[in-house]
Protein backbone atom coordinates (compact mmCIF):
# COMPACT_ATOMS: atom_id res chain seq x y z
CA UNK A 1 0.00 0.00 0.00
CA UNK A 2 1.33 3.37 -0.87
CA UNK A 3 1.38 5.96 1.97
CA UNK A 4 0.62 9.55 1.00
CA UNK A 5 2.06 12.25 3.34
CA UNK A 6 0.21 15.69 3.68
CA UNK A 7 1.49 18.93 5.38
CA UNK A 8 -0.58 19.82 8.61
CA UNK A 9 -0.27 23.46 9.95
CA UNK A 10 -2.83 23.34 12.82
CA UNK A 11 -0.19 22.98 15.56
CA UNK A 12 1.56 26.22 14.48
CA UNK A 13 -1.63 28.27 14.98
CA UNK A 14 -2.06 27.09 18.53
CA UNK A 15 1.50 27.98 19.43
CA UNK A 16 1.27 31.43 17.91
CA UNK A 17 -2.06 32.11 19.69
CA UNK A 18 -0.59 31.09 23.02
CA UNK A 19 2.41 33.36 22.49
CA UNK A 20 0.19 36.34 21.61
CA UNK A 21 -2.04 35.86 24.66
CA UNK A 22 1.01 35.63 26.90
CA UNK A 23 2.44 38.81 25.36
CA UNK A 24 -0.79 40.72 25.87
CA UNK A 25 -0.96 39.56 29.47
CA UNK A 26 2.61 40.63 30.16
CA UNK A 27 2.09 44.07 28.59
CA UNK A 28 -1.20 44.65 30.44
CA UNK A 29 0.17 43.72 33.84
CA UNK A 30 3.33 45.75 33.21
CA UNK A 31 1.16 48.78 32.47
CA UNK A 32 -0.88 48.27 35.63
CA UNK A 33 2.27 47.84 37.74
CA UNK A 34 3.79 51.03 36.31
CA UNK A 35 0.53 52.97 36.92
CA UNK A 36 0.16 51.71 40.49
CA UNK A 37 3.79 52.46 41.28
CA UNK A 38 3.24 56.08 40.18
CA UNK A 39 0.57 56.64 42.88
CA UNK A 40 2.18 58.46 45.88
CA UNK A 41 2.39 56.49 49.08
CA UNK A 42 0.04 57.90 51.78
CA UNK A 43 1.71 59.50 54.79
CA UNK A 44 1.72 57.51 57.94
CA UNK A 45 -0.90 58.56 60.50
CA UNK A 46 0.55 60.49 63.45
CA UNK A 47 -0.57 58.87 66.67
CA UNK A 48 -0.16 60.40 70.11
CA UNK A 49 -1.55 59.88 73.58
CA UNK A 50 -2.47 63.23 75.22
CA UNK A 51 -3.87 63.87 78.70
CA UNK A 52 -5.41 67.28 79.47
CA UNK A 53 -6.06 69.25 82.68
CA UNK A 54 -7.57 72.67 83.39
CA UNK A 55 -6.96 74.72 86.54
CA UNK A 56 -8.92 77.94 87.21
CA UNK A 57 -6.80 80.95 88.23
CA UNK A 58 -8.15 82.88 91.23
CA UNK A 59 -7.30 86.32 92.54
CA UNK A 60 -8.79 87.19 95.93
CA UNK A 61 -11.31 84.39 95.47
CA UNK A 62 -12.40 85.58 92.02
CA UNK A 63 -11.65 83.57 88.88
CA UNK A 64 -9.51 85.65 86.51
CA UNK A 65 -8.45 83.02 83.94
CA UNK A 66 -7.48 79.39 83.35
CA UNK A 67 -4.32 77.30 83.10
CA UNK A 68 -4.54 74.41 80.60
CA UNK A 69 -1.87 71.69 80.48
CA UNK A 70 -1.51 68.89 77.88
CA UNK A 71 0.73 65.91 78.78
CA UNK A 72 2.41 63.97 75.94
CA UNK A 73 2.14 60.41 77.27
CA UNK A 74 3.06 58.37 74.19
CA UNK A 75 3.30 58.18 70.43
CA UNK A 76 5.30 60.26 68.02
CA UNK A 77 7.08 63.55 68.69
CA UNK A 78 5.36 66.67 67.38
CA UNK A 79 7.47 69.22 65.52
CA UNK A 80 7.00 73.02 65.66
CA UNK A 81 6.57 73.87 61.98
CA UNK A 82 3.77 71.52 60.92
CA UNK A 83 2.06 71.30 64.33
CA UNK A 84 -0.67 73.88 65.06
CA UNK A 85 -2.93 73.94 68.13
CA UNK A 86 -6.42 75.46 67.99
CA UNK A 87 -7.96 76.54 71.32
CA UNK A 88 -11.70 76.96 70.73
CA UNK A 89 -13.92 78.33 73.51
CA UNK A 90 -17.59 79.29 73.73
CA UNK A 91 -19.40 81.08 76.56
CA UNK A 92 -23.14 80.61 76.64
CA UNK A 93 -24.80 81.71 73.41
CA UNK A 94 -21.82 83.84 72.34
CA UNK A 95 -19.99 82.94 69.11
CA UNK A 96 -17.01 80.59 69.53
CA UNK A 97 -13.59 82.20 69.91
CA UNK A 98 -10.47 80.56 68.42
CA UNK A 99 -6.85 81.10 69.41
CA UNK A 100 -4.22 79.64 67.03
CA UNK A 101 -0.97 78.63 68.79
CA UNK A 102 2.35 77.22 67.53
CA UNK A 103 4.84 75.16 69.50
CA UNK A 104 7.67 77.03 71.18
CA UNK A 105 9.66 76.56 74.40
CA UNK A 106 8.92 78.41 77.61
CA UNK A 107 9.75 82.13 77.58
CA UNK A 108 8.69 84.27 80.52
CA UNK A 109 8.79 87.41 78.34
CA UNK A 110 6.00 86.24 76.02
CA UNK A 111 2.57 87.72 76.56
CA UNK A 112 -0.46 85.57 77.32
CA UNK A 113 -2.36 83.79 75.92
CA UNK A 114 0.58 81.66 74.82
CA UNK A 115 1.30 77.92 74.57
CA UNK A 116 4.66 77.00 76.13
CA UNK A 117 6.63 73.75 76.09
CA UNK A 118 8.92 72.57 78.83
CA UNK A 119 12.13 70.95 77.69
CA UNK A 120 15.10 72.40 75.82
CA UNK A 121 13.66 72.82 72.32
CA UNK A 122 10.44 73.30 70.35
CA UNK A 123 9.89 69.60 69.71
CA UNK A 124 7.11 68.11 71.81
CA UNK A 125 8.50 64.75 72.96
CA UNK A 126 7.02 62.07 75.15
CA UNK A 127 6.95 63.14 78.80
CA UNK A 128 6.89 66.87 78.05
CA UNK A 129 4.06 69.27 78.83
CA UNK A 130 2.41 72.04 76.84
CA UNK A 131 1.06 74.82 79.09
CA UNK A 132 -1.50 77.43 78.02
CA UNK A 133 -2.68 80.39 80.13
CA UNK A 134 -5.51 82.71 79.10
CA UNK A 135 -7.06 85.49 81.21
CA UNK A 136 -10.10 85.72 78.88
CA UNK A 137 -11.27 82.14 79.40
CA UNK A 138 -13.24 80.79 82.36
CA UNK A 139 -13.51 77.24 83.62
CA UNK A 140 -17.25 77.32 82.89
CA UNK A 141 -16.63 77.92 79.17
CA UNK A 142 -16.92 75.07 76.66
CA UNK A 143 -13.27 74.69 75.67
CA UNK A 144 -11.87 72.32 73.03
CA UNK A 145 -8.25 71.90 71.89
CA UNK A 146 -7.42 70.44 68.46
CA UNK A 147 -3.87 69.51 67.37
CA UNK A 148 -3.40 69.56 63.58
CA UNK A 149 -0.51 68.46 61.36
CA UNK A 150 -0.80 70.95 58.49
CA UNK A 151 1.67 69.06 56.26
CA UNK A 152 -0.33 65.85 56.44
CA UNK A 153 -3.65 67.74 56.68
CA UNK A 154 -4.71 65.51 59.54
CA UNK A 155 -6.09 66.03 63.03
CA UNK A 156 -3.55 64.54 65.42
CA UNK A 157 -5.68 64.89 68.56
CA UNK A 158 -8.79 66.69 69.72
CA UNK A 159 -10.52 66.80 73.06
CA UNK A 160 -12.64 68.96 75.36
CA UNK A 161 -10.96 70.47 78.41
CA UNK A 162 -12.71 71.21 81.70
CA UNK A 163 -11.74 71.85 85.28
CA UNK A 164 -11.81 69.10 87.85
CA UNK A 165 -14.91 68.92 90.09
CA UNK A 166 -14.68 71.22 93.07
CA UNK A 167 -12.53 73.83 91.29
CA UNK A 168 -15.22 75.65 89.31
CA UNK A 169 -16.87 78.85 90.58
CA UNK A 170 -20.58 79.75 90.40
CA UNK A 171 -22.07 80.90 87.10
CA UNK A 172 -24.57 83.76 86.60
CA UNK A 173 -26.91 82.30 83.97
CA UNK A 174 -29.21 85.34 83.72
CA UNK A 175 -29.94 88.68 85.41
CA UNK A 176 -32.84 91.14 85.04
CA UNK A 177 -35.07 93.67 86.77
CA UNK A 178 -38.86 93.88 86.94
CA UNK A 179 -41.35 96.35 88.33
CA UNK A 180 -43.57 95.68 91.34
CA UNK A 181 -46.82 94.98 89.48
CA UNK A 182 -46.30 91.21 89.53
CA UNK A 183 -47.26 90.54 85.89
CA UNK A 184 -45.76 87.54 84.12
CA UNK A 185 -44.01 89.72 81.56
CA UNK A 186 -40.78 91.49 82.46
CA UNK A 187 -41.71 95.16 82.70
CA UNK A 188 -39.37 98.18 82.57
CA UNK A 189 -38.41 99.90 85.81
CA UNK A 190 -40.43 103.09 86.08
CA UNK A 191 -39.42 106.31 87.76
CA UNK A 192 -41.09 106.81 91.15
CA UNK A 193 -41.96 103.09 91.51
CA UNK A 194 -40.10 100.29 93.25
CA UNK A 195 -38.64 97.29 91.49
CA UNK A 196 -37.03 93.86 92.01
CA UNK A 197 -33.62 92.52 90.98
CA UNK A 198 -33.42 88.88 89.83
CA UNK A 199 -30.44 86.64 89.06
CA UNK A 200 -30.28 82.97 88.12
CA UNK A 201 -27.15 81.38 89.59
CA UNK A 202 -25.89 77.81 89.26
CA UNK A 203 -22.65 76.01 90.09
CA UNK A 204 -21.07 73.30 87.89
CA UNK A 205 -19.82 71.53 91.06
CA UNK A 206 -23.20 71.79 92.80
CA UNK A 207 -21.62 73.47 95.84
CA UNK A 208 -23.10 77.00 95.64
CA UNK A 209 -23.31 78.78 98.98
CA UNK A 210 -26.94 79.89 98.83
CA UNK A 211 -26.32 82.57 101.46
CA UNK A 212 -23.56 84.20 99.42
CA UNK A 213 -25.46 85.84 96.54
CA UNK A 214 -25.33 89.63 97.00
CA UNK A 215 -26.18 92.75 95.01
CA UNK A 216 -24.78 96.27 95.40
CA UNK A 217 -26.81 99.25 94.14
CA UNK A 218 -24.12 101.72 93.09
CA UNK A 219 -26.57 104.62 92.84
CA UNK A 220 -26.41 104.77 96.66
CA UNK A 221 -22.61 105.11 96.87
CA UNK A 222 -21.46 107.82 99.24
CA UNK A 223 -24.88 108.40 100.82
CA UNK A 224 -24.22 106.49 104.06
CA UNK A 225 -27.62 104.85 103.64
CA UNK A 226 -27.79 101.11 104.47
CA UNK A 227 -28.70 100.54 100.82
CA UNK A 228 -25.24 101.75 99.79
CA UNK A 229 -23.85 98.46 101.17
CA UNK A 230 -24.23 94.99 99.58
CA UNK A 231 -27.73 93.52 99.91
CA UNK A 232 -28.33 89.79 100.33
CA UNK A 233 -30.46 88.14 97.64
CA UNK A 234 -32.87 85.33 98.54
CA UNK A 235 -33.87 81.99 97.06
CA UNK A 236 -35.91 80.76 100.01
CA UNK A 237 -39.47 81.57 98.97
CA UNK A 238 -39.50 84.94 100.79
CA UNK A 239 -40.77 86.60 97.63
CA UNK A 240 -44.17 85.20 96.59
CA UNK A 241 -43.44 85.18 92.85
CA UNK A 242 -40.49 82.78 93.25
CA UNK A 243 -40.29 79.23 94.58
CA UNK A 244 -37.58 78.23 97.02
CA UNK A 245 -34.64 76.39 95.47
CA UNK A 246 -35.30 77.36 91.83
CA UNK A 247 -31.82 78.98 91.60
CA UNK A 248 -33.41 82.38 90.95
CA UNK A 249 -32.34 84.84 93.65
CA UNK A 250 -34.37 87.98 94.33
CA UNK A 251 -33.61 91.36 95.87
CA UNK A 252 -36.61 93.46 96.86
CA UNK A 253 -35.05 96.71 95.73
CA UNK A 254 -38.22 98.53 96.74
CA UNK A 255 -37.02 98.30 100.34
CA UNK A 256 -34.13 100.58 99.42
CA UNK A 257 -36.22 103.01 97.47
CA UNK A 258 -39.02 104.20 99.70
CA UNK A 259 -38.36 107.05 99.94
CA UNK A 260 -37.10 108.08 97.48
CA UNK A 261 -38.27 105.83 94.68
CA UNK A 262 -36.02 105.44 91.63
CA UNK A 263 -35.92 108.33 89.20
CA UNK A 264 -34.37 108.99 85.82
CA UNK A 265 -30.97 109.88 87.30
CA UNK A 266 -30.59 106.17 88.06
CA UNK A 267 -30.93 105.24 84.39
CA UNK A 268 -27.58 103.82 83.27
CA UNK A 269 -26.35 103.14 86.82
CA UNK A 270 -24.67 99.83 87.59
CA UNK A 271 -25.78 96.97 89.86
CA UNK A 272 -22.88 94.79 91.06
CA UNK A 273 -23.46 91.08 91.75
CA UNK A 274 -21.34 88.37 93.37
CA UNK A 275 -21.75 84.73 94.42
CA UNK A 276 -19.46 82.26 96.24
CA UNK A 277 -19.32 78.47 96.49
CA UNK A 278 -18.39 76.30 99.46
CA UNK A 279 -14.76 76.20 98.32
CA UNK A 280 -14.50 80.00 98.47
CA UNK A 281 -14.53 80.49 94.69
CA UNK A 282 -16.21 83.80 93.89
CA UNK A 283 -17.84 85.05 90.70
CA UNK A 284 -18.68 88.72 90.11
CA UNK A 285 -20.68 90.37 87.36
CA UNK A 286 -22.67 93.55 86.73
CA UNK A 287 -25.49 94.90 84.66
CA UNK A 288 -26.89 98.32 83.79
CA UNK A 289 -30.19 99.49 85.25
CA UNK A 290 -32.67 101.03 82.80
CA UNK A 291 -35.28 103.44 84.15
CA UNK A 292 -38.15 104.91 82.11
CA UNK A 293 -40.41 107.85 82.87
CA UNK A 294 -44.10 107.29 83.54
CA UNK A 295 -46.97 109.63 82.70
CA UNK A 296 -50.75 109.46 82.66
CA UNK A 297 -52.49 109.52 79.31
CA UNK A 298 -55.80 108.56 77.77
CA UNK A 299 -54.96 104.87 78.06
CA UNK A 300 -53.83 105.04 81.68
CA UNK A 301 -50.27 105.08 82.94
CA UNK A 302 -47.70 104.83 80.16
CA UNK A 303 -43.92 105.06 79.98
CA UNK A 304 -41.50 107.21 78.02
CA UNK A 305 -38.18 105.44 77.38
CA UNK A 306 -35.30 107.56 78.64
CA UNK A 307 -33.67 107.16 75.21
CA UNK A 308 -36.54 108.99 73.47
CA UNK A 309 -35.05 112.45 73.83
CA UNK A 310 -31.83 111.19 72.31
CA UNK A 311 -33.66 110.72 69.01
CA UNK A 312 -35.49 114.04 68.92
CA UNK A 313 -32.60 116.01 70.40
CA UNK A 314 -31.77 117.11 73.91
CA UNK A 315 -32.03 120.89 73.51
CA UNK A 316 -35.36 122.25 72.29
CA UNK A 317 -36.83 125.69 71.53
CA UNK A 318 -40.38 126.93 70.96
CA UNK A 319 -41.49 129.55 68.45
CA UNK A 320 -42.26 132.17 71.08
CA UNK A 321 -38.89 131.83 72.79
CA UNK A 322 -36.74 133.61 70.22
CA UNK A 323 -36.60 137.40 69.83
CA UNK A 324 -34.14 140.20 69.15
CA UNK A 325 -33.24 143.47 70.80
CA UNK A 326 -31.14 146.37 69.50
CA UNK A 327 -27.44 146.77 70.22
CA UNK A 328 -27.79 150.35 71.50
CA UNK A 329 -29.93 149.04 74.38
CA UNK A 330 -28.62 147.20 77.45
CA UNK A 331 -28.57 143.41 77.24
CA UNK A 332 -31.46 143.08 79.67
CA UNK A 333 -33.74 145.62 77.99
CA UNK A 334 -37.47 145.02 77.95
CA UNK A 335 -37.78 146.25 74.36
CA UNK A 336 -38.12 142.94 72.52
CA UNK A 337 -38.99 142.26 68.88
CA UNK A 338 -40.46 138.82 68.18
CA UNK A 339 -39.47 136.96 65.04
CA UNK A 340 -42.03 136.27 62.35
CA UNK A 341 -42.78 139.49 60.47
CA UNK A 342 -40.16 142.17 61.17
CA UNK A 343 -38.97 145.36 59.51
CA UNK A 344 -35.52 146.23 58.21
CA UNK A 345 -35.66 149.34 60.39
CA UNK A 346 -35.94 147.27 63.55
CA UNK A 347 -33.26 144.79 62.45
CA UNK A 348 -30.71 147.35 61.22
CA UNK A 349 -31.56 150.35 63.41
CA UNK A 350 -29.93 151.42 66.69
CA UNK A 351 -26.74 149.45 66.16
CA UNK A 352 -28.24 146.28 64.68
CA UNK A 353 -30.01 143.20 66.04
CA UNK A 354 -28.99 141.04 69.01
CA UNK A 355 -30.81 137.68 68.84
CA UNK A 356 -31.98 135.87 71.98
CA UNK A 357 -32.57 132.09 71.90
CA UNK A 358 -34.24 130.72 75.02
CA UNK A 359 -33.82 126.93 75.04
CA UNK A 360 -34.18 124.09 77.55
CA UNK A 361 -32.52 120.69 77.85
CA UNK A 362 -35.00 117.78 77.82
CA UNK A 363 -32.34 115.08 77.75
CA UNK A 364 -30.46 113.13 80.40
CA UNK A 365 -27.00 114.67 79.85
CA UNK A 366 -25.91 118.19 80.77
CA UNK A 367 -24.83 120.17 77.68
CA UNK A 368 -21.82 122.52 77.83
CA UNK A 369 -22.05 125.12 75.05
CA UNK A 370 -19.03 126.53 73.20
CA UNK A 371 -18.47 129.45 70.83
CA UNK A 372 -19.28 127.49 67.69
CA UNK A 373 -22.98 127.72 68.55
CA UNK A 374 -24.50 129.59 65.63
CA UNK A 375 -27.80 130.95 64.33
CA UNK A 376 -28.07 130.51 60.54
CA UNK A 377 -30.56 132.22 58.21
CA UNK A 378 -31.14 130.72 54.77
CA UNK A 379 -32.78 133.00 52.21
CA UNK A 380 -35.90 131.67 50.46
CA UNK A 381 -35.12 133.55 47.24
CA UNK A 382 -31.40 132.79 46.89
CA UNK A 383 -28.62 130.50 48.07
CA UNK A 384 -27.40 133.02 50.63
CA UNK A 385 -26.92 131.85 54.22
CA UNK A 386 -26.17 134.33 57.02
CA UNK A 387 -24.39 132.92 60.06
CA UNK A 388 -24.52 134.71 63.40
CA UNK A 389 -22.36 133.29 66.21
CA UNK A 390 -22.97 133.30 69.95
CA UNK A 391 -21.36 135.85 72.28
CA UNK A 392 -21.04 136.22 76.03
CA UNK A 393 -23.79 138.28 77.59
CA UNK A 394 -24.49 136.41 80.80
CA UNK A 395 -23.09 136.68 84.30
CA UNK A 396 -20.67 133.74 84.24
CA UNK A 397 -17.21 133.09 85.62
CA UNK A 398 -16.39 131.61 82.21
CA UNK A 399 -17.03 134.90 80.40
CA UNK A 400 -14.73 137.93 80.49
CA UNK A 401 -15.97 140.82 82.61
CA UNK A 402 -18.83 142.84 81.13
CA UNK A 403 -21.52 145.25 82.30
CA UNK A 404 -25.06 144.17 81.32
CA UNK A 405 -26.43 147.59 82.30
CA UNK A 406 -24.55 149.30 79.45
CA UNK A 407 -25.53 149.17 75.78
CA UNK A 408 -24.69 145.85 74.13
CA UNK A 409 -22.31 147.54 71.67
CA UNK A 410 -20.52 149.71 74.23
CA UNK A 411 -16.79 149.12 74.63
CA UNK A 412 -16.49 147.94 77.32
CA UNK A 413 -20.16 147.16 77.43
CA UNK A 414 -22.79 144.48 77.80
CA UNK A 415 -21.34 141.95 75.36
CA UNK A 416 -17.92 140.33 74.97
CA UNK A 417 -16.57 137.59 72.77
CA UNK A 418 -17.04 133.94 73.67
CA UNK A 419 -14.07 132.27 75.42
CA UNK A 420 -11.88 130.19 73.14
CA UNK A 421 -10.01 130.48 69.86
CA UNK A 422 -11.45 129.58 66.47
CA UNK A 423 -8.21 127.90 65.35
CA UNK A 424 -7.70 125.80 68.51
CA UNK A 425 -10.28 123.12 67.82
CA UNK A 426 -9.26 120.84 70.69
CA UNK A 427 -9.11 123.66 73.26
CA UNK A 428 -12.71 123.32 74.41
CA UNK A 429 -13.98 126.38 76.32
CA UNK A 430 -17.54 126.78 77.49
CA UNK A 431 -19.48 129.61 79.10
CA UNK A 432 -23.07 128.38 79.35
CA UNK A 433 -24.72 125.14 80.46
CA UNK A 434 -28.01 123.49 79.57
CA UNK A 435 -28.85 121.66 82.78
CA UNK A 436 -31.11 118.59 83.00
CA UNK A 437 -34.19 117.80 85.06
CA UNK A 438 -33.81 114.09 85.85
CA UNK A 439 -37.17 113.95 87.62
CA UNK A 440 -39.12 115.32 84.65
CA UNK A 441 -37.65 115.15 81.16
CA UNK A 442 -40.87 116.49 79.68
CA UNK A 443 -40.43 119.80 81.54
CA UNK A 444 -36.66 119.76 81.10
CA UNK A 445 -33.98 121.78 82.83
CA UNK A 446 -34.05 125.51 83.55
CA UNK A 447 -34.22 127.57 80.32
CA UNK A 448 -30.99 129.22 79.15
CA UNK A 449 -30.79 132.26 76.85
CA UNK A 450 -28.08 132.14 74.17
CA UNK A 451 -27.14 135.49 72.58
CA UNK A 452 -26.08 135.63 68.92
CA UNK A 453 -24.82 138.63 66.96
CA UNK A 454 -21.26 138.18 65.63
CA UNK A 455 -20.52 137.37 61.99
CA UNK A 456 -17.32 135.53 63.05
CA UNK A 457 -16.91 132.87 65.71
CA UNK A 458 -15.19 133.89 68.97
CA UNK A 459 -15.45 137.61 68.23
CA UNK A 460 -17.63 140.58 69.18
CA UNK A 461 -19.67 142.16 67.75
CA UNK A 462 -20.11 142.83 64.00
CA UNK A 463 -23.83 142.78 63.15
CA UNK A 464 -25.61 141.61 60.00
CA UNK A 465 -27.17 144.12 57.57
CA UNK A 466 -30.59 142.86 56.55
CA UNK A 467 -32.50 143.23 53.30
CA UNK A 468 -36.11 142.45 52.52
CA UNK A 469 -36.98 138.80 52.01
CA UNK A 470 -38.04 135.54 53.65
CA UNK A 471 -35.58 133.53 55.77
CA UNK A 472 -35.52 130.10 57.37
CA UNK A 473 -33.59 130.22 60.66
CA UNK A 474 -31.80 127.19 62.15
CA UNK A 475 -29.77 126.82 65.32
CA UNK A 476 -26.60 124.78 65.64
CA UNK A 477 -26.01 124.00 69.32
CA UNK A 478 -22.31 123.10 69.62
CA UNK A 479 -20.46 121.81 72.65
CA UNK A 480 -20.04 118.68 74.77
CA UNK A 481 -22.41 116.40 76.70
CA UNK A 482 -21.59 115.63 80.32
CA UNK A 483 -21.97 112.33 82.20
CA UNK A 484 -25.27 110.51 81.91
CA UNK A 485 -27.92 111.48 84.47
CA UNK A 486 -25.76 114.01 86.32
CA UNK A 487 -27.02 117.54 86.84
CA UNK A 488 -24.61 120.47 86.62
CA UNK A 489 -24.73 120.85 90.41
CA UNK A 490 -23.77 117.19 90.85
CA UNK A 491 -20.92 117.56 88.38
CA UNK A 492 -19.51 120.62 90.15
CA UNK A 493 -19.95 118.96 93.56
CA UNK A 494 -17.84 116.02 92.38
CA UNK A 495 -15.13 117.68 90.26
CA UNK A 496 -15.21 121.33 91.32
CA UNK A 497 -15.85 124.60 89.43
CA UNK A 498 -12.84 124.06 87.12
CA UNK A 499 -14.53 121.01 85.56
CA UNK A 500 -13.98 120.70 81.80
CA UNK A 501 -15.82 117.87 79.98
CA UNK A 502 -12.91 117.64 77.52
CA UNK A 503 -10.83 116.05 80.29
CA UNK A 504 -13.28 113.14 80.57
CA UNK A 505 -13.74 112.34 76.89
CA UNK A 506 -11.83 109.04 77.19
CA UNK A 507 -12.72 107.99 80.75
CA UNK A 508 -12.60 104.23 81.28
CA UNK A 509 -15.65 104.53 83.51
CA UNK A 510 -18.71 104.94 81.22
CA UNK A 511 -20.64 106.68 84.01
CA UNK A 512 -18.24 109.67 83.96
CA UNK A 513 -17.41 109.66 80.23
CA UNK A 514 -18.35 112.71 78.11
CA UNK A 515 -18.85 113.13 74.37
CA UNK A 516 -18.90 115.82 71.70
CA UNK A 517 -22.34 117.27 71.07
CA UNK A 518 -23.84 119.05 68.04
CA UNK A 519 -27.52 119.52 67.24
CA UNK A 520 -29.28 121.42 64.47
CA UNK A 521 -32.72 122.85 65.37
CA UNK A 522 -34.90 124.33 62.58
CA UNK A 523 -37.73 126.23 64.22
CA UNK A 524 -39.61 129.05 62.43
CA UNK A 525 -39.48 131.39 59.45
CA UNK A 526 -38.84 135.14 59.39
CA UNK A 527 -40.17 137.64 56.86
CA UNK A 528 -38.33 140.95 56.55
CA UNK A 529 -40.00 143.85 54.75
Amino acid sequence: MKVILREDRSGVSEVIGTILILGITVVLFSTIIIWVSSIPTPSAQTRVDIRSTMDPIYLAGVEVGVDITLFHQGGEALYPVPTILYVISQRGASPPQTDIVILHPYNGLLAIPSGLLDGSDSVWDIGERWAYKNAQLRSSDQTTITIVDILKSTVVWTGSVSAAPGTRPPVFVDKWTDDIRGSEAIDPVQANLGFFVYVKVTDPDDDLNRNSVWATLTMWYGTGDPCSFPQKMHDDGVFPDRAAGDEVFTLGAISCMSPPFPHLTWDGSIILLNATDSQGHQTTTRFVLKVVEQFSGGGGTQTIPSELWQYIGFVQIRAGEVWFTQMNDPVGTGTKFPLGRVTRTDLNGRGGALFHLQMANHGNRTIFVDGWTVLAFRSASSANVFTIYSVCGVVSSKCPTFDPTKPANANPGGLVQYPGISTAYNNFQWAQVFDINPLDQETGGAPVVILAVSRTAFSCCATQTWGAGSYFPSILVSGMAGPTNMTYAQIIARWGPTYNPLDHLNDADPSTRTEWYAQVIPFIGMTVY
